[in-house]
């Protein structure tokens, strides 16, 4: 593949990301139905009922294709989104801890989905509202980072038009 071919693909496949993940998902209902999802994913994983994570994984698929980009960045929630753009822009190594915060976030949930196959009642509860609390800090990180860096540069990158 050339450079020139290389870079044609990478755009397209950038366009179809976009299109596709992105500008839906930064629309604050489909953000707060992924949060939604988690505890109910962990819930099918601990009681290992298949009806219930093909339903909440299908939930999320559905939910992506059924909602529409946002008209406005106003909402916390598609700020978060937009955060999230802004820090893969700008490289997931780029901003202080956030990664860190990431990893540490991830390890907490490795940990409550293993709580939730070995039907751990406890473990699986108190990591999922640890997992759930890592989360919103770094939704309130990416906030942060796009109050301070995205406001305007990522105009329309979600089909979002900022004023």
């Amino acid at each position: 593949m050339t450079a020139e071919s290389e870079t044609q693909h990478r755009g397209a496949v950038g366009e179809l990301v976009e299109s596709v993940f992105w500008s839906p998902h930064a629309n604050p209902r489909s953000v707060w139905a992924f949060v939604a999802t988690y505890p109910i994913l962990i819930a099918a994983i601990y009681r290992r009922s298949k009806p219930l994570a093909v339903a909440t994984l299908l939930s999320i698929v559905l939910n992506l294709v059924g909602v529409s980009p946002p008209e406005s960045d106003d909402a916390w929630a598609t700020r978060v989104v937009l955060g999230e753009q802004v820090w893969f822009d700008r490289g997931v190594l780029s901003e202080k801890g956030t990664f860190g915060l990431t990893a540490v976030g991830g390890v907490v949930n490795l940990y409550t989905i293993r709580a939730a196959v070995k039907r751990q009642r406890v473990r699986t509860v108190v990591g999922m509202g640890v997992s759930m609390a890592f989360m919103f800090v770094f939704f309130d990180r990416m906030v942060e980072l796009y109050d301070t860096y995205g406001s305007g540069e990522f105009e329309g990158s979600t089909g979002v038009e900022l004023e």
